[in-house]
């Protein structure tokens, strides 16, 4: 926290760990024997750097492109019917982990109180199950005025009353995703045959649908006598924009490389993608109004990136950064750039 009166203050929970309870192992500042440690004085070392350049950091402002919706309706709606007799996930999390993994900075929308898709360029969409005629047709409008979608499995299949539409799915979505189906079926793990998506874990999982295209360009069918007589991944020019459909539970690589294809075409974060996890960067705007950009390493060893940004005041050491200019980052290490 920073006070009106300049002075600052680290909060941390808990102090010292406790001797009993539930939370007798929740390691606090100090140890058991009450003495100061190696993560005392980490935390006493963070919080000198903060005295000194916390006034920096604060208010800090960000302007994302990219948006994962959230469905709170969705996600309880396909728990209380699944599609799957395993262990249930509405995937939030494993394509929150395929965006950040890809230095793809995002915000998630809560599509129960937010419907305007207004200053994002992309907006990557789990299994919006449950939804009304409004939103889907919100979503399609998004695309045919130059917005990239990269939508999952099983959306606009219900409305908001989790009633299946009674008409060929995807009901409201047909036009912008430019195929229908009324078959589907629960799989194995299968192999695709080959693509041009260009994932080394080339397979599918859980769930399939069996599109029939009518505009949309199929991307991807399973290698399979059955199921590979339907395409399982497409692709749907709408407008000015394009739809990128995922009728199966693509791998982590295969979903990675479907939002890569989507985010390309708007040209974002090009420098930062170069990279993955572990070296994750992070930007936004200072509440003076100069960039500030983060570069962490989140690994054991030294890693070596290339400074994308322009002239830029390292804050933790005030050497200067310049734009190309080739930077070791300790283990667990973070630089923090600012452009003057």
């Amino acid at each position: 926290a920073f006070f009106a009166n300049g002075a600052n203050m680290v909060a941390y929970w808990h102090w010292a760990s406790n001797h009993y309870g539930a939370e007798t192992y929740c390691r606090g500042l100090i140890g058991h024997d009450q003495l100061p440690s190696r993560v005392y004085y980490e935390f006493q070392r963070n919080a000198a750097e903060l005295e000194r350049i916390g006034s920096q950091l604060v208010n800090v402002k960000k302007r994302n492109r990219v948006a994962m919706l959230f469905s709170h309706d969705s996600k309880y709606g396909l728990e209380f019917m699944p599609y799957t007799n395993n262990n249930y996930d509405y995937q939030d999390y494993m394509i929150y982990e395929a965006l950040y993994k890809q230095n793809i900075e995002c915000d998630i929308l809560s599509v129960d109180k937010r419907q305007d898709f207004t200053g994002y360029d992309v907006l990557i969409i789990p299994p919006l199950y449950i939804a009304s005629d409004e939103l889907l047709l919100k979503i399609s409008e998004f695309v045919r005025q130059g917005g990239e979608v990269v939508m999952c499995w099983k959306s606009g299949y219900a409305d908001l009353d989790s009633y299946v539409r009674p008409v060929v799915a995807p009901g409201p979505l047909t036009d912008v995703c430019g195929f229908t189906y009324n078959e589907y079926s629960t799989i194995d793990k299968l192999p695709l045959k080959p693509n041009d998506i260009g994932a080394t874990d080339n397979t599918v999982d859980t769930w399939m649908e069996f599109l029939r295209t009518t505009t949309a360009t199929p991307l991807a069918y399973a290698d399979h006598p059955f199921f590979g007589q339907w395409p399982c991944i497409t692709e749907n020019s709408y407008g000015r924009g394009h739809l990128i459909y995922m009728g199966t539970v693509p791998s982590m690589d295969l979903l990675k490389r479907l939002i890569n294809r989507a985010v390309d075409r708007k040209n974002l974060m090009k420098e930062e993608r170069k990279y993955q996890f572990p070296v994750i960067f992070r930007n936004g705007v200072t509440a003076k109004g100069h960039n500030i950009h983060y570069i962490f390493n989140f690994s054991s060893k030294p890693l070596t990136v290339v400074y994308p940004y322009a002239r830029s005041t390292s804050l933790l050491d005030n050497r200067q950064l310049s734009k190309s200019q080739s930077l070791t980052i300790d283990p667990w290490g973070v630089i923090i750039g600012v452009e003057k």
